[in-house]
């Protein structure tokens, strides 16, 4: 390759910025110039010293650059450079001039490529913008350019390339490290089953990975490319919402997490969990890349439906639950807050459901329920909850009352719709409700005010005949709060002997005598006085306090019974009434009562216990086994208020029977020729056919006795004969009833 001459000035290189001056011309000693010729030579000399400063002047910035500035001809050769560019390849830029890339160690292939480059660029006649990796001599490490290649013709026409070479090795390297860092992310994103995509914010360009198109059954070339990819799977029912929450996160400070529905491209909808964030933004600090991981939750969101499902509706009838009753009445009462428009709670309870239960079994008193939340929703508006507290209990949430008129309306609607007959099977069933309802916030203050103020109005509806609503009143309240202090009462009453038994005697009507007696527990209180049973009785069951009390009556009334048959008699029998829930509680101990008769020498015939026809019917596994254990240790058992319930006569057998009590309501309009006659007679016939013995209670006029004595009846017990007494005087009644003439 042929290099520049000093010949051709235009071809010179600049002379280094610390060479020595230019050479001044010279003249034989004693030749005068002529005049004019002086002052060319003088203009000449100015002229010389401009151009050696200006060359200085050039020079200096150029090796004051930071980039490395060179021009090399069209062979590749260096025809000039810079002090840094030099220092790159370990060199002075004289040393430079007239060589190439491969003479100061960089690698035979690069400089090859190099001089490609230059030849490419001249053939075109354009100016490059390059990304050029090199390698720096005094480190051998490699070092990464942004480089401006601008083809130029010289003053000899000769082609060269002005090279200015920006290092940005530390940028590229960072760039490196983030795609490297992204690479891995997205490798152990996708291994879990993540969809990775970067967002070009400003372009609309979005990169998605292989498997962000699989989760949507896309192939990668099928999509677009831009954000249209990811809209066209945007269910389109969340889009207003992931719009707003988008905007939001790039307004604010560019993290986003958000779970929204997608469709596939065969269009199953997916939840994803979309999250991601902003990498890179400009000099103002607007968001220019975004980027992120989408996860398919579908399964994880429709457990959690099902868990929230579970915990906050009713299994059975598919109704908001207690628990979701509450949440739902608390987001109402704010929102009567806020607008002034009261709400109001209806909260019902079946009547007759029980019985239903028990004479039809569980599963059509499931079907029962079900179908009355069916009826249940139909009485109230869309936006309103019916909900399910448990049992055969219901509440229905009138939210944003406009008119008073509708709350009485739709409880009368709820009447109406449960008291119309229920298809179970082939049974066609009738059964009524109770209703009670309070408003918020003229009935109540707060969420458990407002519950209890609708169940004391629906109890007040039940104790006023059933099939019927009632309203919260303050006296509601009043009475609640009496019957709390009652309670309270109650509790402390058995511990310090409020409580004492009266005796009934029971005539034998064949003989007149009085061998039987039954016990009614009596409240004597400290400041109230006699407290009557139908007030305590249903608090002590409610409570729990019923298997302490009949504990003690049982005690009581055998320990009494053991004197009497010293005194009156040595057969003596007391009856002795138990609660329902004392023989539904598997841990009530007979054994304990049976051992309490033998310390008094008794033995099991001293006792009759007498059970309600209720209790017959729910005759399970631990009333059975109760009732058995009885019979084996011989007391008997009496079926009281016989005639009023819905007994099936096989029980009779089935739980060995010894008594049936005819219900006073039977007796107590008896005559001769009246229907009540021939029931008792009746059921007087069919006991004794089936070897049970009768007694009529409530009898209060002598022919009334006389009536039931012709019918066969065996004992009898009321007013008439007795009414109860205390223990210390009953022993005067034990003499036989000979003043009655009609038993004598």
């Amino acid at each position: 390759m042929s290099q520049p001459t000093s010949a051709d000035p235009r071809s010179e290189p600049l002379p280094p910025a610390d060479g020595p001056a230019l050479p001044m011309p010279s003249w034989p000693q004693g030749v005068d110039l002529p005049e004019d010729l002086t002052q060319i030579v003088e203009r000449w000399q100015r002229a010389e010293r401009d151009l050696q400063a200006q060359t200085l002047l050039l020079r200096t910035v150029l090796d004051e650059s930071p980039d490395l500035i060179l021009l090399k001809d069209h062979e590749g050769n260096f025809l000039l450079c810079n002090r840094p560019m030099a220092q790159f390849y370990g060199t002075t830029p004289e040393a430079m001039v007239g060589k190439h890339d491969g003479d100061f160690g960089c690698p035979t292939e690069m400089a090859e490529a190099f001089r490609r480059n230059v030849q490419e660029i001249m053939r075109h006649g354009r100016t490059e913008v390059v990304l050029e990796e090199s390698r720096d001599a005094g480190s051998g490490e490699s070092r990464w350019f942004r480089s401006i290649k601008k083809p130029f013709a010289g003053p000899d026409g000769r082609m060269r390339i002005l090279v200015i070479a920006h290092d940005i090795t530390d940028v590229q390297r960072a760039q490196l490290r983030l795609e490297a860092s992204e690479r891995r992310l997205q490798y152990a994103l996708e291994a879990r089953g993540d969809g990775v995509w970067d967002w070009d914010i400003a372009s609309g360009r979005l990169t998605l990975s292989h498997r962000w198109c699989q989760m949507f059954g896309y192939a990668p070339d099928e999509l677009t490319g831009t954000l249209g990819d990811f809209l066209r799977c945007l269910d389109e029912q969340t889009r207003p919402e992931v719009d707003a929450a988008l905007a939001a996160c790039l307004e604010g400070d560019g993290r986003w997490e958000h779970e929204h529905a997608m469709c596939s491209k065969d269009g199953r909808q997916l939840w994803v969990l979309d999250r991601g964030q902003v990498v890179e933004r400009d000099g103002q600090g607007r968001p220019l890349r975004m980027v992120g991981a989408i996860s398919d939750i579908s399964e994880q969101k429709r457990t959690r439906e099902l868990i929230w499902q579970q915990a906050n509706h009713d299994s059975l009838t598919g109704l908001p639950n207690r628990n979701r009753l509450y949440d739902r009445l608390h987001e109402e009462m704010v929102a009567t807050d806020r607008s002034g428009l009261p709400l109001a709670m209806l909260m019902l309870d079946i009547d007759g459901f029980k019985e239903v239960n028990d004479s039809l079994g569980h599963a059509w008193g499931d079907a029962l329920l079900q179908e009355a939340a069916g009826r249940l929703r139909g009485c109230v508006r869309e936006g309103d909850t019916v909900a399910r507290l448990g049992g055969d209990e219901f509440v229905l949430l009138l939210g944003a009352v406009t008119d008073a008129r509708a709350v009485p309306r739709i409880a009368q609607d709820v009447l109406t719709a449960i008291k119309r007959p229920f298809q179970l099977g082939d049974d066609q069933v009738y059964v009524t409700a109770s209703v009670g309802i309070t408003q918020y916030p003229q009935d109540a203050a707060d969420l458990d005010s407002l519950l209890r103020g609708a169940d004391q109005a629906m109890y007040a509806a039940k104790r006023q005949g059933r099939n019927r609503f009632d309203h919260f009143t303050p006296a509601l309240e009043r009475q609640a709060q009496e019957r709390a202090r009652t309670l309270a009462d109650l509790r402390q009453a058995l511990k310090v002997g409020q409580f004492e038994l009266h005796f009934q005697p029971i005539v034998d009507l064949r003989s007149g005598e009085v061998r039987k007696a039954e016990a009614l527990l009596r409240w004597r209180h400290p400041t109230r006085g006699m407290v009557s049973p139908a007030e305590f009785i249903p608090l002590a069951e409610s409570s729990g306090l019923i298997h302490a009390l009949g504990d003690w009556v049982f005690r009581e009334a055998t320990r009494l019974v053991a004197g009497w048959r010293q005194t009156v008699h040595a057969q003596f029998q007391v009856a002795v009434n138990v609660s329902p829930l004392q023989f539904q509680n598997p841990d009530l101990d007979l054994e304990a009562w049976l051992a309490h008769l033998r310390q008094l020498g008794l033995d099991g015939s001293a006792v009759v216990v007498e059970i309600t026809e209720g209790l017959l019917m729910e005759a399970g596994p631990e009333v059975t086994r109760h009732l058995l254990h009885l019979r084996d240790a011989g007391v008997q058992v009496a079926l009281d208020d016989f005639g009023t319930g819905y007994s099936s006569l096989s029980y009779l057998n089935k739980l060995d029977i010894d008594y049936i009590k005819i219900d006073r309501s039977f007796v107590c309009n008896l005559q001769a020729d009246s229907p009540e006659l021939a029931l008792c007679e009746g059921i007087t016939v069919m006991a004794h056919k089936l070897g049970l013995r009768v007694v009529a209670e409530g009898v209060e006029t002598e022919e009334q006795l006389r009536l039931l004595k012709s019918a066969g009846c065996d004992h009898a017990q009321g007013y008439l004969i007795s009414r109860p007494v205390p223990a210390e005087a009953f022993d005067r009644l034990a003499a036989p009833v000979a003043e009655l003439s009609v038993i004598a």
